[in-house]
């Protein structure tokens, strides 16, 4: 699995993925759509083995794999994670 933390600057967010930063005072929450431009997940055959084991066929797990994609980068890192768990289990 390759996972992709885009590292341009989004509307004056200063270095890394965090969710506050300074903005003239108080700190600003990033937006979900400027959000969901810092992480992007590419799954490779191991990880389409474990998809389709999991969800039990191909369609839900292209189905699952979309959602996975489009999901705001925490739920990724949480997919992410559980499937390094399952994987080192198995």
């Amino acid at each position: 699995m390759k996972v992709f933390a885009e590292d341009k600057k989004v509307r004056g967010m200063e270095g890394g993925l965090h969710i506050m930063h300074k903005h003239n005072g108080p700190g600003r929450h990033i937006l979900p759509h400027e959000r969901k431009t810092l992480i992007h997940v590419e799954f490779d055959e191991n990880d389409w083995n474990l998809l389709k084991e999991v969800f039990g066929d191909e369609d839900t797990a292209i189905a699952a794999s979309e959602i996975i994609m489009e999901a705001p980068p925490e739920i990724q890192i949480l997919v992410i994670q559980l499937m390094n768990i399952i994987e080192e289990v198995s």
